[in-house]
């Protein structure tokens, strides 16, 4: 067995309470209204909406406090000992991070996040870059504006703007196709999760397997996000061809590290925050 990430230990234990009338105790209920997440081997992270600010909070749900932001946020990434995030400043965009407890700031045009363990990476009108020491190293120069979905130590993968899904080459300015039109997608350790009419759909990179993987509603609005082998849509999980409703909505968001699923529900003029196991449990 693949051990857990060191940091998720209390997470888990402080989590694993159920009452079978109820269903899932929250580990942790904050004030505001929550959206994106994002988690590293210290912190959660989330954007209350309610306030355009970020939100930092330990893994057992206590309150740190909140990252320095001057503008409405738009995106949030972490991993590791990073947090990074978007920003509006004025007619500008900025890149801002946090790494070994130093903020810095980079403006941008049009920028798109990724955190992975290597570091923090960014799209830009025309550009695929890496910000992992102090000047910016360029990946690609793709044509025109791409939103960054993804990373690994080969590739760099784009949602284009005909909703396509591409990879650059990290090697050399390469690009190819990887599906052709999608309504959304997300990439993670060598799987590709999109969305099509059909329903959500699950590629492999490598062996190019690819096959329908669950059914949520045509109309019902999602971010995708892969948690171990499950796709999540919202509150419907897609694994193995099987659509099951896990969660509760509305849910205002959500992350995960491996199979450990973090969400959170809004209640009242507060979110609740949940932790699930993304393939065992059920609801």
């Amino acid at each position: 067995m693949t051990p857990r990430p060191h940091g998720l230990l209390l997470l888990l234990a402080l989590s694993g309470c159920t009452d079978e009338a109820s269903g899932p105790s929250p580990f942790a209920t904050v004030p505001g209204t929550l959206g994106k997440l994002a988690i590293n081997d210290t912190s959660i992270f989330a954007i209350d909406t309610s306030t355009n600010t970020i939100v930092e909070l330990g893994l057992d749900g206590s309150m740190i406090g909140k990252l320095p932001t001057v503008g409405p946020v738009s995106e949030l990434a972490a991993a590791g000992d990073l947090v990074a995030w978007v920003e509006t400043e004025g007619t500008r965009k900025n890149v801002r991070r946090r790494k070994a407890g130093v903020v810095e700031t980079l403006s941008t045009f049009s920028p798109h996040i990724a955190a992975t363990a290597e570091g923090l990476f960014y799209s830009d009108t025309g550009l695929i870059a890496s910000w992992n020491d102090a000047v910016p190293t360029r990946i690609a120069t793709p044509t025109g504006d791409v939103t960054l979905i993804g990373i690994d130590a080969s590739y760099a993968y784009t949602l284009e703007t005909g909703m396509s899904v591409q990879r650059y080459d990290r090697r050399m300015d390469m690009k190819e196709v990887v599906v052709a039109s999608t309504l959304g997608a997300t990439v993670r350790d060598g799987i590709l999760g999109y969305r099509t009419a059909e329903g959500v759909r699950v590629h492999d990179l490598f062996t190019k397997f690819d096959a329908l993987f669950g059914m949520p509603p045509a109309t019902y609005p999602c971010d995708l996000l892969i948690a171990g082998r499950a796709i999540m849509c919202g509150k419907y999980r897609c694994l193995e061809s099987v659509t099951e409703e896990l969660l509760d909505d509305p849910v205002t968001g959500y992350t995960s590290i491996g199979r450990d699923l973090v969400w959170g529900k809004t209640a009242g003029a507060s979110t609740e925050l949940y932790r699930i196991d993304s393939e065992a449990a059920l609801k």
